[in-house]
């Protein structure tokens, strides 16, 4: 049977907040009724594009995206259209209010990762069918030079201090605004509210319909999943493209009139120092970022007192970086948990409490998530059998945009197949294995190989690639490109990786290299990954950059 747990994680809030995601049908409803309750309430911390910082209540949340969304209105945007926006956490407060405009003017807000090259760049708008781009000083380069590419692209809208000919500066599309009465677009739970990009299997990543459903349900589960509550302060520096800062960080503050702070970039020391700041009571990073502040906060006299919870997701947790954890801070809650873009997400949570005794698990599903472990056909597993992780909720994605066929083998019968094997204990413990899918995650993100190698097998003289992860002492894996190559060929590794500058985002781009005379085959001629991770598996990366 499926395992779905209604644990005593309940929100300890007030009264008036409402403990059920269906009481609202969008997005811009929540928020709007989170500002009525509380709009003196601290709602954002997070930096702009000119280079401060800006606090804003619930209140001016609206107020903002509001305008925001008369100002699209302005330019030509209409509901439904396409809203890409290219930005990192360095230009947080511009991104986040153009999101809350595309929920509140009824229009799709497509998050597009600011570390994208070129070549990624233009896919994305193209496969997502960007009307309207908002870019910063420090993406706005690699748009320029790709926007006649892409066939529907209108407008470029530009965050910060910087001005282009070709653009359109962000503040003036909000302060030219028309300060007059909307009738706003009264938006459904199936309404799509977003597009994020997902890596997988596949070439290239492919684009995930996210609707107010997802957006609700996943804001109602992470929230308990969190113990949030209306006086939380809960920080992170989860990059604002990604799921785990829209929809495990954002979405789940404003569920309870919380406060979310968006660190501007992964730095440890700012980190801590903003957590004293802030009083932060909750904190949510990847694995290798613990690793990285437990190195920094002996050396640093931070007054972390407010600290309640501490969480652990984005990639697997180590049984020896937990004890560590909770050894550092005994008074903490250090929690794992697991989920991913298409499960809205949906996922498992291991609370303080159980971690020691449940040393290497990721948890219990959190409420509304129901577990199974499957076979290839689909059937359930007994217990401590190894298979693949299978979710349901009202929090799983909509489909992937324009491919139908990608939709089907994700989505069994309300089923979302996550590619990832796993088994469950006699208590319903969930225990995660490897992966199913031919991805590596590294620091948290994740990186589809078939994409990496694709732009490798373009370099001359490369024959066949195989990406692989490899162990890494701090970030959990790092990537590997095996390679064979033609008889006269020379491969110079620095000028493999400038070949790779323009075509793949950074974090993308393997930093070791192995030249091998054949690849290890199965019976059928496919690559065998798991005997070149076997093989390499001691490798390990020197830097952590």
């Amino acid at each position: 049977m499926p395992v779905s747990f209604d644990r005593d994680m309940m929100m300890q809030t007030d009264s008036s907040v409402p403990r059920d995601w269906r009481e609202y049908n969008s997005l811009a409803d929540m928020i709007r009724a989170q500002a009525k309750l509380t709009p003196n309430q601290l709602a954002l911390v997070a930096q702009s594009a000119t280079g401060g910082e800006e606090r804003i209540t619930y209140a001016q949340m609206v107020w903002r995206g509001e305008k925001l969304a008369r100002g699209l209105y302005r330019i030509g945007a209409t509901e439904n259209d396409h809203v890409g926006v290219c930005l990192d956490n360095k230009s947080a407060y511009e991104a986040i209010i153009t999101l809350l405009a595309c929920a509140f003017g009824g229009m799709v807000c497509v998050t597009i990762n600011a570390r994208f090259a070129e070549e990624e760049i233009l896919h994305a708008l193209t496969l997502a069918d960007v009307r309207y781009l908002v870019c910063d000083d420090a993406t706005w380069s690699r748009t320029e030079n790709i926007r006649d590419d892409a066939p529907l692209l209108n407008s470029i809208m530009l965050a910060g201090k910087g001005e282009s000919g070709n653009t359109i500066p962000w503040n003036s599309v909000l302060d030219q605004a028309e300060a007059v009465d909307v009738v706003w677009p009264q938006r459904k739970l199936e309404d799509i509210l977003e597009i994020l990009f997902t890596s997988g299997t596949t070439a290239r990543p492919k684009a995930a319909l996210m609707s107010n459903r997802s957006a609700l349900a996943s804001a109602y589960g992470f929230a308990q999943a969190m113990s949030l509550r209306p006086d939380s302060v809960y920080q992170s520096f989860f990059p604002f493209f990604t799921t785990a800062c829209l929809r495990c960080v954002l979405y789940p503050s404003w569920f309870v009139g919380a406060t979310a702070v968006v660190d501007p970039e992964l730095e440890v020391e700012d980190i801590l120092r903003r957590m004293e700041n802030e009083r932060t009571t909750t904190y949510i990073g990847v694995p290798a970022f613990y690793i990285f502040l437990l190195e920094k906060y002996e050396s640093l006299s931070c007054d972390l007192s407010s600290l309640e919870i501490i969480d652990a997701g984005g990639a697997a947790m180590p049984a020896e970086l937990t004890q560590r954890l909770i050894d550092a801070f005994p008074q903490l809650d250090v929690r794992q948990t697991y989920g991913q873009t298409e499960g809205g997400p949906c996922g498992t949570v291991l609370v303080g409490e159980e971690a020691l005794a449940h040393i290497g698990s990721s948890g219990v599903p959190w409420v509304e998530t129901e577990l199974r472990i499957v076979d290839d056909n689909i059937q359930n597993v007994p217990n401590n059998i190894i298979g693949e992780i299978a979710v349901r909720s009202p929090s799983l994605f909509s489909g992937y945009y324009k491919n139908e066929a990608a939709t089907r083998e994700a989505l069994r019968d309300g089923w979302l197949l996550s590619g990832d094997l796993g088994k469950l204990d006699d208590e319903g413990y969930l225990y995660i294995v490897d992966r199913k899918k031919d991805m590596v995650i590294r620091g948290g993100l994740n990186i589809g190989t078939q994409e990496v190698e694709a732009v490798l097998l373009r370099y001359a003289g490369v024959e066949e690639v195989a990406v692989i992860g490899i162990p890494h002492n701090k970030l959990g894996e790092d990537l590997l490109a095996v390679l064979t190559i033609s008889p006269d060929a020379k491969i110079d590794v620095e000028a493999v990786r400038q070949f790779c500058a323009d075509k793949l985002a950074d974090f993308k781009i393997p930093r070791q290299y192995e030249i091998i005379n054949q690849m290890p085959r199965s019976p059928m001629g496919k690559i065998l990954k798991t005997e070149l991770r076997a093989r390499f598996k001691e490798t390990l990366a020197e830097s952590v950059g």
